[in-house]
């Protein structure tokens, strides 16, 4: 899906995790059930899921600029999705979700500066070890859940991850990994090695080389009661 504008609304770009959480997402959807894209961003998520249901699809963030980024996708492909504008669960109260789909920011504060990714963006807002976000999520999502619910979440190592994952089997009965892979580190990066192996040390992020790639990865998780 193309993204309109994206230097005039400075919003977050999908990312090679975005595409993962996605493709781990379609084993859940059917038809006439209510889906929650939190923290859509310019809506690739949940605008691709309404165009494979063929039905309405809730999709909400934090940034301003993002949802008129995510309306203005919306009407290029002509569905009559739900698009709010609000921070985590603040605009679907009394509602509930068969599917939450969870995209909210996940990495360290300590290093988002460093990437590529959070340039003329949204506000990172997860924390120096990266969790606050989608512990937040994990901690209220059981109010927004049907009764066979569940939430999938994106893990980044550029986290404390393993925090998460703790939080998260506290938290939800059922705990399952769905996909994981592994990305080498953008080459912008290489230059804040220093500051990498320091955030690494401290475990506000895992990462790892191989063959002098440095790598990092993402994990999507399904959890439920």
């Amino acid at each position: 899906m193309k993204i309109k504008n994206k230097k005039k609304f400075g919003v977050f770009e999908p990312t090679g995790t975005s595409k993962l959480l996605l493709e781990s997402s379609r084993k859940y959807l059917k038809k006439n059930k209510k889906i929650l894209d939190l923290g859509c961003g310019t809506g690739v998520i949940g605008l691709e899921i309404s165009q494979i249901l063929k039905n309405s699809v809730y999709l909400s963030d934090i940034s301003k600029e993002a949802i008129k980024v995510a309306k203005l996708n919306n009407k290029k492909i002509g569905k009559k999705n739900i698009i709010k504008q609000g921070s985590f669960f603040e605009p679907w109260k009394g509602k509930k979700f068969d599917l939450i789909i969870c995209d909210v920011a996940g990495v360290s504060e300590k290093i988002s500066n460093y990437t590529p990714w959070y340039k003329n963006s949204v506000p990172n807002g997860s924390g120096n070890d990266g969790t606050e976000n989608i512990v937040k999520v994990i901690d209220e999502a059981e109010k927004y859940l049907s009764k066979k619910g569940k939430l999938l979440v994106a893990v980044i190592s550029l986290s404390d991850h393993k925090k998460i994952l703790k939080f998260a089997k506290k938290k939800f009965l059922n705990f399952k990994l769905l996909n994981k892979q592994e990305w080498p580190l953008p080459k912008e990066m290489y230059k804040y090695k220093k500051k990498l192996n320091d955030a690494n040390a401290k475990n506000l992020i895992s990462i790892k080389k191989k063959y002098n790639i440095i790598i990092y990865w993402t994990e999507i998780y399904a959890i439920w009661n």
